[in-house]
């Protein structure tokens, strides 16, 4: 059996008195791929950025590699090997593709010439793009290059936050291979993704979310198996709005 990577205890999460996270716990095994499933506003990226370090819980604990990790701030859990590609992309538009890789590189404190090869031979089509600015990338492209960034920290945990939005058909299955290659290094994949047939077809595990609060678990499989979860959350290919 896996050893636990990650473990998330009783967590909620609030903006004012607004509680976007009721109570919700779950655990990630090294190694396996657990997604997120919910509508809109269900609270999926607010755990996400609270275990990532983005956003401070109201009360709950989450353990990453034995170590407690609630209160600790994001930049300081990228060098253990925890990283968000967030929500959007975020990418420095202005900048060209090598000096958003350079960046980031930089932030870790990594040398950056051989890390960012190895990245330009993971996406070519970055290495033939390199000079040119982010901002002229296809969604998809932003994404790749999103990815890359965080692939720089050779991480053992990504949290992946929705990372088909806005993307054509195509293009997210190239996503989703690109999700399969990150697990094939041996790292655990933590994916909040508003695909919700695709994000389980992909899931070891699965949770479904309600109102900040999980409301049934499972494995992928078996969750796409439940004529309940195909009606309310698979009827068109992803998460009821």
């Amino acid at each position: 059996m896996a050893e636990t990577l990650l473990s998330v205890k009783d967590l909620v999460v609030s903006y004012g008195r607004v509680e976007a996270v009721r109570g919700v716990s779950f655990d990630v095994a090294a190694g396996s791929l657990v997604t997120l499933v919910g509508a809109n506003g269900a609270g999926k990226s607010s755990i996400i950025n609270a275990i990532s370090g983005l956003v401070r819980p109201a009360s709950g604990t989450i353990t990453y590699d034995g170590t407690d990790i609630t209160r600790t701030r994001s930049h300081k859990l990228v060098p253990r090997g925890l990283v968000q590609v967030p929500e959007g992309r975020q990418v420095l538009a202005t900048m060209t593709i090598a000096e958003n890789l350079q960046m980031g590189a930089r932030s870790l404190g990594r040398r950056s010439g051989g890390a960012i090869d190895e990245m330009y031979q993971r996406f070519p089509v970055l290495g033939e793009r390199r000079s040119l600015p982010a901002g002229s990338l296809s969604g998809g492209e932003q994404q790749m290059l999103a990815i890359a960034r965080a692939m720089l920290a050779q991480p053992r945990l990504v949290l992946m936050d929705e990372p088909s939005m806005g993307l054509a058909p195509k293009i997210v299955d190239g996503v989703f291979d690109v999700i399969s290659e990150i697990r094939a290094t041996g790292a655990t994949v933590l994916l909040v993704e508003q695909n919700a047939r695709r994000a389980l077809q992909a899931a070891d595990h699965g949770h479904i979310l309600q109102n900040g609060s999980v409301v049934r678990s499972g494995t992928g499989s078996e969750l796409l198996a439940d004529d309940a979860i195909i009606q309310d959350y698979l009827g068109t290919g992803g998460t009821k709005k």
